[in-house]
Protein backbone atom coordinates (compact mmCIF):
# COMPACT_ATOMS: atom_id res chain seq x y z
CA UNK A 1 0.00 0.00 0.00
CA UNK A 2 1.54 3.29 -0.59
CA UNK A 3 0.05 4.58 2.78
CA UNK A 4 2.42 2.06 4.37
CA UNK A 5 5.42 3.60 2.24
CA UNK A 6 5.08 6.69 4.00
CA UNK A 7 5.78 6.40 7.72
CA UNK A 8 5.72 9.31 8.68
CA UNK A 9 4.50 13.13 7.21
CA UNK A 10 4.93 16.07 9.22
CA UNK A 11 4.84 19.59 8.53
CA UNK A 12 6.55 22.65 10.85
CA UNK A 13 5.83 26.12 10.10
CA UNK A 14 7.44 28.86 10.67
CA UNK A 15 5.44 32.18 11.92
CA UNK A 16 6.87 35.73 12.09
CA UNK A 17 4.91 36.55 14.71
CA UNK A 18 5.01 35.28 18.20
CA UNK A 19 1.85 33.65 18.23
CA UNK A 20 2.36 31.27 14.96
CA UNK A 21 -0.68 32.48 13.52
CA UNK A 22 -0.18 33.95 10.25
CA UNK A 23 -1.66 37.54 8.62
CA UNK A 24 -3.04 38.72 4.91
CA UNK A 25 0.41 39.38 2.80
CA UNK A 26 3.07 37.12 5.18
CA UNK A 27 5.03 34.63 4.00
CA UNK A 28 3.69 30.47 5.28
CA UNK A 29 7.22 28.84 5.05
CA UNK A 30 8.54 25.81 7.22
CA UNK A 31 9.69 22.43 6.87
CA UNK A 32 8.05 19.49 5.48
CA UNK A 33 8.93 15.92 6.38
CA UNK A 34 8.51 12.29 5.59
CA UNK A 35 9.82 9.31 5.90
CA UNK A 36 10.07 6.27 3.14
CA UNK A 37 10.09 2.57 4.02
CA UNK A 38 10.84 1.77 0.37
CA UNK A 39 11.96 3.12 -2.67
CA UNK A 40 9.37 5.38 -4.66
CA UNK A 41 9.06 7.05 -8.07
CA UNK A 42 7.51 10.40 -8.20
CA UNK A 43 6.55 12.36 -11.34
CA UNK A 44 6.42 15.72 -8.88
CA UNK A 45 5.45 17.32 -5.45
CA UNK A 46 3.51 20.01 -5.61
CA UNK A 47 2.48 22.41 -2.52
CA UNK A 48 -1.30 24.43 -2.38
CA UNK A 49 -1.99 26.55 0.24
CA UNK A 50 -5.65 27.10 0.29
CA UNK A 51 -8.18 29.07 2.43
CA UNK A 52 -11.79 28.25 2.53
CA UNK A 53 -15.23 28.49 4.50
CA UNK A 54 -17.62 25.84 5.05
CA UNK A 55 -20.95 24.98 6.47
CA UNK A 56 -23.46 22.24 6.73
CA UNK A 57 -26.14 21.44 8.42
CA UNK A 58 -29.48 18.90 8.20
CA UNK A 59 -33.35 19.55 8.96
CA UNK A 60 -35.98 16.85 8.65
CA UNK A 61 -39.13 16.92 6.79
CA UNK A 62 -42.01 14.61 6.45
CA UNK A 63 -43.41 11.87 8.14
CA UNK A 64 -43.45 7.88 8.35
CA UNK A 65 -42.00 6.59 5.15
CA UNK A 66 -41.64 9.87 3.89
CA UNK A 67 -39.52 11.67 6.45
CA UNK A 68 -36.23 11.85 5.29
CA UNK A 69 -33.59 14.35 5.82
CA UNK A 70 -32.30 17.25 4.05
CA UNK A 71 -28.54 18.83 3.92
CA UNK A 72 -27.76 22.62 3.52
CA UNK A 73 -24.55 23.96 2.51
CA UNK A 74 -22.61 26.55 1.84
CA UNK A 75 -19.10 26.68 0.64
CA UNK A 76 -16.58 29.75 -0.24
CA UNK A 77 -13.00 29.56 -1.88
CA UNK A 78 -10.82 32.82 -0.78
CA UNK A 79 -8.04 31.67 -2.45
CA UNK A 80 -6.00 28.42 -3.89
CA UNK A 81 -2.16 29.35 -4.93
CA UNK A 82 -0.46 26.18 -5.88
CA UNK A 83 3.55 25.35 -6.39
CA UNK A 84 5.85 22.51 -7.66
CA UNK A 85 7.89 21.92 -4.44
CA UNK A 86 9.65 18.83 -6.07
CA UNK A 87 10.11 17.57 -9.70
CA UNK A 88 13.24 15.95 -11.77
CA UNK A 89 15.69 18.27 -12.98
CA UNK A 90 17.18 16.15 -15.61
CA UNK A 91 14.31 16.64 -17.97
CA UNK A 92 13.52 12.72 -17.31
CA UNK A 93 9.53 12.23 -16.32
CA UNK A 94 9.72 10.87 -12.66
CA UNK A 95 12.10 10.74 -10.05
CA UNK A 96 13.07 8.26 -7.70
CA UNK A 97 12.96 8.69 -3.64
CA UNK A 98 15.07 6.38 -1.70
CA UNK A 99 13.70 4.91 1.60
CA UNK A 100 15.01 6.93 4.89
CA UNK A 101 14.08 10.69 5.92
CA UNK A 102 13.22 13.24 3.30
CA UNK A 103 13.50 17.15 3.85
CA UNK A 104 12.47 19.83 2.18
CA UNK A 105 11.68 23.74 3.01
CA UNK A 106 8.60 25.10 1.09
CA UNK A 107 6.81 28.84 1.37
CA UNK A 108 4.14 30.66 -0.18
CA UNK A 109 3.19 34.65 -0.26
CA UNK A 110 -0.30 35.05 1.17
CA UNK A 111 -2.20 37.77 -0.78
CA UNK A 112 -3.65 40.82 0.82
CA UNK A 113 -7.29 40.09 0.11
CA UNK A 114 -9.53 40.75 3.41
CA UNK A 115 -9.75 37.46 4.78
CA UNK A 116 -11.79 35.90 7.57
CA UNK A 117 -9.83 34.39 10.83
CA UNK A 118 -9.63 30.87 11.21
CA UNK A 119 -12.94 28.99 13.07
CA UNK A 120 -14.63 25.74 14.01
CA UNK A 121 -17.87 25.25 15.28
CA UNK A 122 -20.84 22.65 15.26
CA UNK A 123 -22.13 23.34 12.05
CA UNK A 124 -19.43 25.34 10.10
CA UNK A 125 -15.72 25.89 9.59
CA UNK A 126 -13.21 28.78 8.39
CA UNK A 127 -9.68 26.51 7.74
CA UNK A 128 -6.42 27.63 6.14
CA UNK A 129 -4.19 24.82 4.81
CA UNK A 130 -1.19 23.37 2.98
CA UNK A 131 -2.13 20.68 0.62
CA UNK A 132 1.07 18.26 -0.42
CA UNK A 133 0.15 16.44 -3.32
CA UNK A 134 1.99 12.90 -4.47
CA UNK A 135 1.86 12.59 -8.14
CA UNK A 136 2.86 9.35 -9.50
CA UNK A 137 2.03 7.60 -13.23
CA UNK A 138 -0.91 5.62 -13.50
CA UNK A 139 -2.19 6.79 -10.14
CA UNK A 140 -4.48 9.08 -8.33
CA UNK A 141 -2.50 11.90 -6.53
CA UNK A 142 -2.04 11.44 -2.71
CA UNK A 143 -2.36 14.18 -0.58
CA UNK A 144 -1.33 15.14 2.95
CA UNK A 145 -3.17 18.34 4.37
CA UNK A 146 -1.84 20.17 7.16
CA UNK A 147 -3.97 23.61 8.89
CA UNK A 148 -2.31 26.81 10.21
CA UNK A 149 -3.85 29.27 11.85
CA UNK A 150 -4.56 32.71 10.09
CA UNK A 151 -6.02 35.63 12.12
CA UNK A 152 -7.29 38.81 10.70
CA UNK A 153 -6.42 42.03 12.53
CA UNK A 154 -9.64 43.53 14.06
CA UNK A 155 -8.26 46.84 16.07
CA UNK A 156 -10.58 47.62 18.63
CA UNK A 157 -8.66 50.66 19.44
CA UNK A 158 -9.95 52.57 16.58
CA UNK A 159 -12.60 55.69 18.01
CA UNK A 160 -15.74 53.76 17.75
CA UNK A 161 -15.12 50.82 19.72
CA UNK A 162 -14.06 52.92 22.26
CA UNK A 163 -17.05 54.85 23.15
CA UNK A 164 -19.38 53.94 26.30
CA UNK A 165 -22.36 52.22 25.95
CA UNK A 166 -25.59 52.69 27.91
CA UNK A 167 -29.11 51.57 28.37
CA UNK A 168 -31.65 53.15 30.34
CA UNK A 169 -35.20 51.69 31.10
CA UNK A 170 -38.03 51.26 33.58
CA UNK A 171 -41.63 49.65 33.66
CA UNK A 172 -44.36 48.79 35.68
CA UNK A 173 -44.68 45.27 36.69
CA UNK A 174 -48.48 43.83 36.88
CA UNK A 175 -49.32 40.94 38.11
CA UNK A 176 -53.33 39.90 38.26
CA UNK A 177 -54.61 42.77 37.17
CA UNK A 178 -52.24 44.85 39.84
CA UNK A 179 -49.59 47.34 39.67
CA UNK A 180 -47.03 45.69 41.79
CA UNK A 181 -44.46 48.26 41.16
CA UNK A 182 -41.69 49.87 38.86
CA UNK A 183 -38.32 48.28 38.59
CA UNK A 184 -35.80 50.06 36.74
CA UNK A 185 -32.02 49.89 35.37
CA UNK A 186 -29.18 52.57 34.23
CA UNK A 187 -26.67 50.07 32.91
CA UNK A 188 -22.92 51.67 31.52
CA UNK A 189 -20.56 50.00 29.88
CA UNK A 190 -16.70 51.17 29.06
CA UNK A 191 -16.49 50.50 25.47
CA UNK A 192 -17.55 48.41 23.07
CA UNK A 193 -14.46 46.66 21.94
CA UNK A 194 -12.13 43.80 23.45
CA UNK A 195 -9.97 41.23 23.25
CA UNK A 196 -9.70 37.91 24.12
CA UNK A 197 -8.94 37.65 28.11
CA UNK A 198 -10.12 40.86 29.02
CA UNK A 199 -12.94 41.77 31.41
CA UNK A 200 -15.64 43.35 30.95
CA UNK A 201 -16.55 45.76 33.34
CA UNK A 202 -20.42 46.51 34.10
CA UNK A 203 -22.02 49.38 36.34
CA UNK A 204 -25.74 49.38 36.74
CA UNK A 205 -28.13 51.08 38.97
CA UNK A 206 -31.35 49.27 39.60
CA UNK A 207 -34.62 50.67 41.30
CA UNK A 208 -36.78 48.06 42.68
CA UNK A 209 -40.67 49.36 43.84
CA UNK A 210 -42.42 45.91 43.93
CA UNK A 211 -42.51 44.01 46.97
CA UNK A 212 -40.04 41.01 45.71
CA UNK A 213 -36.38 40.78 45.47
CA UNK A 214 -35.00 41.25 42.27
CA UNK A 215 -31.60 39.58 40.67
CA UNK A 216 -29.09 41.41 38.34
CA UNK A 217 -27.41 39.33 36.07
CA UNK A 218 -25.54 39.87 33.25
CA UNK A 219 -24.21 37.39 30.42
CA UNK A 220 -21.46 37.06 27.16
CA UNK A 221 -23.23 35.57 24.01
CA UNK A 222 -22.06 34.62 20.62
CA UNK A 223 -24.24 34.21 17.82
CA UNK A 224 -23.34 32.22 14.82
CA UNK A 225 -25.26 32.32 11.75
CA UNK A 226 -25.17 30.07 9.04
CA UNK A 227 -26.10 30.75 5.48
CA UNK A 228 -26.09 28.41 2.26
CA UNK A 229 -24.60 30.23 -0.74
CA UNK A 230 -26.67 32.99 -1.98
CA UNK A 231 -28.04 33.06 1.74
CA UNK A 232 -30.96 31.48 0.81
CA UNK A 233 -31.33 29.58 4.16
CA UNK A 234 -29.46 29.96 7.25
CA UNK A 235 -29.10 28.24 10.86
CA UNK A 236 -28.31 30.49 13.88
CA UNK A 237 -26.47 28.90 17.02
CA UNK A 238 -26.66 30.86 19.83
CA UNK A 239 -23.82 29.70 22.79
CA UNK A 240 -23.56 31.34 26.41
CA UNK A 241 -19.47 32.15 27.09
CA UNK A 242 -19.92 33.22 30.73
CA UNK A 243 -22.35 35.36 32.81
CA UNK A 244 -22.45 36.44 36.54
CA UNK A 245 -24.60 37.80 39.17
CA UNK A 246 -24.87 40.66 41.12
CA UNK A 247 -26.42 40.88 44.21
CA UNK A 248 -29.89 41.00 44.93
CA UNK A 249 -31.55 44.21 44.83
CA UNK A 250 -34.17 44.69 48.00
CA UNK A 251 -37.88 45.61 47.79
CA UNK A 252 -38.74 49.26 47.43
CA UNK A 253 -35.45 50.32 47.22
CA UNK A 254 -34.10 53.06 44.43
CA UNK A 255 -30.17 54.12 43.18
CA UNK A 256 -28.72 50.76 43.69
CA UNK A 257 -25.76 50.07 42.22
CA UNK A 258 -23.98 47.06 41.34
CA UNK A 259 -21.14 46.28 39.78
CA UNK A 260 -20.66 43.43 37.66
CA UNK A 261 -17.99 42.09 35.60
CA UNK A 262 -17.52 39.16 32.33
CA UNK A 263 -14.15 37.97 31.17
CA UNK A 264 -14.21 37.08 27.84
CA UNK A 265 -12.49 33.64 27.35
CA UNK A 266 -8.73 33.73 25.75
CA UNK A 267 -9.80 31.01 23.37
CA UNK A 268 -12.93 33.46 21.80
CA UNK A 269 -12.87 33.57 18.10
CA UNK A 270 -12.93 37.61 16.99
CA UNK A 271 -15.64 38.81 15.61
CA UNK A 272 -16.15 37.92 11.97
CA UNK A 273 -18.38 39.80 9.65
CA UNK A 274 -16.90 39.63 6.34
CA UNK A 275 -17.58 36.17 5.09
CA UNK A 276 -20.29 34.99 3.11
CA UNK A 277 -21.34 31.88 4.77
CA UNK A 278 -19.88 32.10 8.53
CA UNK A 279 -21.39 35.24 10.57
CA UNK A 280 -19.97 35.60 14.65
CA UNK A 281 -20.98 38.34 16.69
CA UNK A 282 -21.60 39.09 20.52
CA UNK A 283 -23.30 40.83 22.62
CA UNK A 284 -23.73 41.67 26.33
CA UNK A 285 -26.87 40.93 27.99
CA UNK A 286 -27.89 42.20 31.31
CA UNK A 287 -31.16 41.41 32.82
CA UNK A 288 -33.61 41.92 36.18
CA UNK A 289 -35.29 38.91 37.07
CA UNK A 290 -38.27 39.61 39.38
CA UNK A 291 -39.73 37.31 41.07
CA UNK A 292 -41.10 34.75 38.16
CA UNK A 293 -40.68 37.09 35.38
CA UNK A 294 -37.28 37.65 33.50
CA UNK A 295 -38.18 41.06 34.06
CA UNK A 296 -36.00 43.56 32.54
CA UNK A 297 -32.99 43.32 29.95
CA UNK A 298 -30.84 45.18 27.95
CA UNK A 299 -28.32 44.12 24.72
CA UNK A 300 -25.40 45.55 24.01
CA UNK A 301 -23.49 44.57 20.58
CA UNK A 302 -19.75 44.30 21.66
CA UNK A 303 -16.55 43.33 19.00
CA UNK A 304 -14.38 40.98 20.16
CA UNK A 305 -11.16 41.71 17.97
CA UNK A 306 -7.44 40.22 17.75
CA UNK A 307 -5.28 43.56 18.23
CA UNK A 308 -5.75 46.88 19.75
CA UNK A 309 -3.26 49.10 18.09
CA UNK A 310 -4.63 52.86 18.11
CA UNK A 311 -3.86 54.39 21.30
CA UNK A 312 -6.74 53.56 23.81
CA UNK A 313 -8.19 57.37 24.46
CA UNK A 314 -12.13 58.15 24.34
CA UNK A 315 -12.72 60.29 21.36
CA UNK A 316 -13.55 64.18 22.21
CA UNK A 317 -16.97 65.71 22.19
CA UNK A 318 -19.19 62.12 21.45
CA UNK A 319 -22.17 61.35 23.03
CA UNK A 320 -22.57 57.35 24.15
CA UNK A 321 -24.43 55.26 22.12
CA UNK A 322 -28.39 54.35 23.94
CA UNK A 323 -28.93 50.79 23.28
CA UNK A 324 -33.03 50.34 23.77
CA UNK A 325 -33.48 47.81 26.91
CA UNK A 326 -36.89 45.49 26.62
CA UNK A 327 -38.99 44.33 29.02
CA UNK A 328 -39.70 40.39 28.91
CA UNK A 329 -42.41 38.94 30.84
Amino acid sequence: MFGETFKTFSVNFVSPNPTGVFHRGEVVSGEMRFELSKQVKIQKMTMTVKGKAKVHWTTRSGSGKHRHTNHHHGKVVFFQLGNVVLQPQDGSEELVLQPGVHVYPFSCLLPQGDFPSTFEGIHGKISYAVIFGIHRAWHMEKTFVSEFKFERLVDIGVPQLLLPLSATTSRNLVCFCCVSGEVSMDVQMERKGFIPGETIKITAEFGNGTSNIVEPKATLEQTVTHYTNGRGLKRIVANTLNSTRGQPVEPNTSDVRRDMTLTIPGNAYATLENCEVLVVEYSVLVSLKVGGFSGLKAVFPIVIGSCRLQPQVPPQDFQPPSYNAALNM
